[in-house]
């Protein structure tokens, strides 16, 4: 073999162990050499497209009254996380739609205890909004079940909907069940290894990445995260 040829099978090999041995899927391994390509996966539900003007999208969460100290105030810290990667990929992405402050959202919150049992409409209508993204957080956990906190294992439950206000009814548009069990190529983490107020941060980002995909696109290379 050629010393060249020797150079690339030698660079190869060496690429696809550092994929493997960090977590990464080598299925992707072709994208990476693909270099100057930059494919991108098209969101499931695109918002604003056909609209004249900008459309505004609110970002509602809700989840049961939690009383797990790790976990107080997670709803907001996700809601705020999703906010700010919807807004910054979708300025990148040039998409038609601008996401309403999520401070501005949790005042609104805290001013109708309420505000559950409230039409879309009323709520759409006190934003000016024009889609409304609606999180139900049905289960939310840091740690591994059975190990005494003393493993750190991100688990999520969180129901995603969308109603579009221009359209008559309060049926929502988009439905999905999400899912994360995080990290998944690791497993589970020692408590010994990482504090778990940053372990939060880092599984809750990951929630709010894989959410906001749901609404805007983004490259082959992210959607398989060495994590």
């Amino acid at each position: 073999m050629a010393a060249p040829a020797r150079r690339w099978c030698l660079a190869g090999l060496t690429l696809l162990t550092v994929l493997v041995t960090a977590g990464c899927n080598p299925l992707t391994m072709p994208f990476f050499l693909l270099w100057g390509l930059d494919p991108k996966v098209e969101p499931e539900c695109k918002l604003g497209v056909g609209k004249k003007k900008e459309s505004r999208v609110v970002v509602l969460s809700y989840c049961a009254l939690e009383t797990r100290r790790e976990l107080l105030g997670a709803d907001r810290e996700l809601t705020s996380l999703l906010c700010t990667k919807l807004g910054e990929t979708a300025k990148k992405n040039k998409d038609n739609f601008t996401v309403v402050s999520p401070s501005k959202v949790q005042r609104f919150k805290d001013e109708h205890p309420n505000w559950k049992s409230l039409e879309v409409e009323k709520i759409g209508k006190y934003f000016d909004a024009d889609y409304i993204i609606d999180l139900e957080i049905g289960a939310l956990s840091l740690y591994l079940p059975n190990s005494n906190n003393q493993f750190l294992s991100g688990q999520a439950e969180i129901t995603v909907s969308v109603v579009d206000l221009s359209k008559e009814g309060e049926e929502p548009i988009f439905h999905r069940e999400y899912t994360c069990e995080y990290p998944k190529s690791r497993g589970p983490q020692p408590v010994a290894d990482t504090s778990p107020g940053q372990f939060r941060l880092q599984f809750l980002s990951r929630v709010a990445t894989d959410l906001s995909w749901y609404f805007t696109g983004h490259t082959v290379e992210d959607h398989f995260p060495c994590d």
